[in-house]
């Protein structure tokens, strides 16, 4: 369930920052300084995954946050290493930032207050996947694409084992309520907001006509069989499996949350309407 808890959380102790980019690790360098002299430890995130993976299991076990210096990316990468339990604040560097919402300028306003516990918890249920004996889960969404040959893809969607869509087109988004606004959206889904709880599932240019964009209530599994044809399922851009003819992805959400730090309740339709409904230059809707 999503759920936004609001009030103190306790001084924290220690803060990671997690930075993969020239421009994240300078704001880490400017940020590290000053949280040591306020007394609270820094632990800095390598860049390389193999080492990433090493240096998040020795987090400390007192309360802290991670800073991912980044942006939408970013923070789905440093999703995928740090444990579920630790928050994460996103600091958007990047261009959307739809998740990483805090700008470089307020980290510094908004920073005093973390510490102290002050902060809005943003729980978001994660998707789960499995396919071909081998489990992902993602923030985001799942898809299912065509692989090398970029071929026609034919796909049987099922929902607890009823027959929702049988099409042929390039694939297929599960999305979660949090991943509705990136791929799906551009794919021709909705944009749904997060605590309306649901799997939203948008077909990639199906040549079947009746097949659009549907939800799915949140209980309810969702499988996808490729029935001819080579794929890859990927989540969140950052992982992949192979798919072939014959295999099947079911995909639920799952218990495993996010947890985001805010300043504030999320107000969703205004940031929809100030990152993706207007103009680059602010000059109307798209």
């Amino acid at each position: 369930m999503t759920m936004e808890y609001t009030g103190s959380h306790g001084p924290l102790r220690w803060v990671g920052l997690f930075a993969t980019k020239p421009a994240g690790q300078e704001m880490a360098a400017r940020l590290a300084p000053w949280l040591d002299r306020r007394g609270v430890a820094v632990v800095h995130l390598p860049a390389a995954g193999v080492e990433r993976q090493r240096e998040t299991r020795g987090l400390p076990g007192e309360a802290g946050v991670v800073v991912s210096l980044g942006g939408d990316g970013t923070l789905l990468r440093a999703a995928r290493v740090v444990p579920a339990a630790v928050p994460l604040l996103g600091v958007n560097l990047g261009r959307v930032g739809f998740l990483a919402e805090v700008s470089p300028a307020e980290v510094w306003d908004m920073l005093p207050a973390v510490l102290e516990g002050r902060f809005v918890l943003d729980e978001r249920r994660l998707l789960e996947g499995t396919t071909g004996g081998q489990d992902l889960w993602a923030v985001n969404d799942l898809v299912v694409r065509s692989g090398a040959t970029a071929r026609l893809l034919r796909l049987r969607l099922t929902v607890d084992g009823q027959l929702a869509a049988e099409m042929a087109g390039d694939g297929v988004v599960l999305a979660t309520a949090t991943g509705s606004t990136a791929y799906g959206l551009a794919a021709g889904g909705p944009a749904v907001p997060p605590d309306l709880e649901c799997l939203v599932v948008v077909p990639l240019n199906s040549f079947s006509l009746g097949v659009r964009p549907f939800l799915v209530a949140p209980q309810r599994t969702v499988t996808v069989e490729l029935v001819e044809g080579d794929a890859l399922v990927t989540a969140d851009g950052q992982e992949s499996r192979p798919l072939a003819a014959g295999q099947q992805l079911v995909a639920r959400l799952g218990r495993r949350t996010l947890r985001l730090v805010r300043r504030s309740p999320w107000p969703f339709y205004e940031v929809l309407r100030a990152k993706l409904f207007t103009t680059p230059e602010g000059g109307g809707r798209r």
